[in-house]
């Protein structure tokens, strides 16, 4: 009953009005909207690690025996003992290989035989006089040089594993045994090559040791810690998936670039998303840049103040008649499109409805609405009270005022972002995550009206890269 008593008054009240000459018609029905979620978008950053080996290399040296002794003793023929001893091992990485250069010595003894036999059961003893030589003793010890190589990669699982193999073994000052023309070099040259490549496995144990895994591990951690961005919300960069370059090497430095794949969530409120952990390498192909979008609002009120500092008072002359505009301001939304209200006096006076769809200019980074033009129900109150009102001069004027510009507001926001990008990120105490971030465009993904205010979406392309 009180609905039906509210309908026959303004029933009544639109008849007044409507002798009085007010054009007045039924306002359309606002429509109920769902807020629009920020989409979920992916991009990749680079993470360049820099690990000094030495301390691994350190360790490698002293693994391997500083001093080799060995020899052999047939009665015939030739019997030799030899001396090694080493210098520190200078390590040499270049490319995708560490390479191991070691200076050592050598003294060697040897005598010969030309002939042996048993008598009676006894120990080969030799026919004639054995002859006796040496190199490096009682004189300087002879030099040789030896090198190693390691071809090292990172396993899917961050281990490194190495295959090490003895390259070369050469002989700087030869041991010439000139009285049974034999080079007694070659002897040392076996020997030494052979207990070093006993050696291999050692180096590659060494490598294998080194802890690639928690660096990556801290800045995993660190990505997943929501960055509170002031005036604007929280940011959440969500690593999802990590890969690895070729480890590269400089004298005794090892280099990786790792690249992850994020999927960054910006929110108004504090983010709660749950942590990841550490995957196994996979397989990255884009790793240039990443999208953050970015959900960017132009409020109703916020339009409402541009258009009453506009249009509010202002006369719009047609022939030998006007029009004052009152007041005009977005009431909300009707499907995908705003609806204006506009009051206004004059040889006419009454309230009028417009829809518009809004717009983004991308160059300009401004909404506006081209399509703006009479609801149905205002153009049928027109053509029965004012047809004069369909002068396309009002509709061109509410399409040139109902302009937002969202350029400040975007760039405001790109730069508080920016400025969080190169803050560095606290893993432990007096340990750092240091981000080092560009945001150099801002497209638009998506536009729409919402109930309070133009939601729209912006994605943020740039550049991130982070160091230990």
């Amino acid at each position: 009953m009180k609905n039906q008593t509210l309908f026959v008054f303004f029933t009544i009240l639109s008849t007044l009005l409507g002798a009085c000459g007010s054009i007045i018609p039924q306002q359309p029905q606002i429509t109920a909207t769902t807020p629009m979620a920020v989409p979920q978008t992916t991009g990749a950053v680079k993470l360049p690690i820099e690990i000094d080996l030495t301390p691994y290399l350190n360790l490698v040296d002293k693994e391997i025996p500083k001093t080799f002794k060995g020899g052999d003793d047939p009665c015939d023929g030739i019997a030799y003992s030899y001396y090694f001893k080493r210098e520190p091992i200078t390590f040499s990485g270049k490319k995708n290989i560490m390479a191991y250069e070691v200076n050592g010595a050598y003294n060697i003894r040897a005598n010969y035989c030309a002939k042996c036999a048993e008598a009676f059961g006894s120990d080969p003893f030799c026919l004639t006089p054995r002859v006796y030589v040496s190199c490096g003793v009682g004189e300087s010890l002879r030099r040789i040089n030896i090198g190693f190589e390691s071809k090292i990669r990172l396993n899917n699982d961050y281990r490194l594993i190495s295959n090490t193999t003895l390259t070369k073994t050469k002989i700087i000052d030869p041991c010439h045994l000139s009285f049974i023309n034999y080079d007694a070099s070659k002897i040392i040259e076996k020997e030494i090559s052979a207990e070093l490549k006993e050696m291999e496995g050692d180096i590659d144990a060494q490598i294998g040791a080194v802890d690639i895994k928690s660096p990556i591990a801290e800045v995993w951690e660190a990505l997943q810690t929501s960055i509170f961005i002031e005036g604007y919300g929280y940011l959440n960069l969500r690593p999802q998936e990590i890969d690895v370059a070729p480890l590269t090497f400089d004298k005794q430095k090892a280099f990786v670039e790792v690249s992850l794949i994020l999927s960054p969530i910006f929110s108004t409120d504090s983010l709660q998303v749950a942590k990841k952990n550490l995957p196994f390498l996979s397989d990255i192909k884009s790793k240039d840049e990443f999208n953050l979008p970015l959900l960017s609002v132009a409020s109703y009120d916020s339009i409402n103040a541009i258009l009453s500092a506009t249009v509010h008072g202002m006369v719009i002359p047609y022939k030998k008649k006007k029009i004052v505009i009152q007041s005009s301001k977005v009431l909300g939304p009707v499907g995908n499109k705003l609806l204006f209200e506009v009051i206004f006096s004059g040889s006419k006076k009454g309230r009028l409805y417009m829809l518009g769809t809004p717009t983004y200019d991308l160059s300009t980074k401004v909404i506006s609405f081209p399509d703006l033009e009479f609801d149905i129900r205002s153009r049928d109150a027109i053509l029965k009270s004012a047809k004069w009102l369909f002068d396309k001069k009002l509709t061109d004027i509410f399409r040139e005022q109902a302009i937002y510009d969202l350029s400040p507001q975007l760039e405001l926001a790109r730069k508080e972002i920016e400025i969080q990008l190169n803050t560095p990120i606290e893993v432990d105490k007096d340990q750092f995550v240091y981000l080092k971030g560009k945001l150099y465009d801002i497209n638009l993904s998506r536009i729409e009206v919402g109930a309070n205010e133009i939601r729209v979406i912006a994605d943020l392309k740039g550049k991130l890269t982070v160091k230990l």
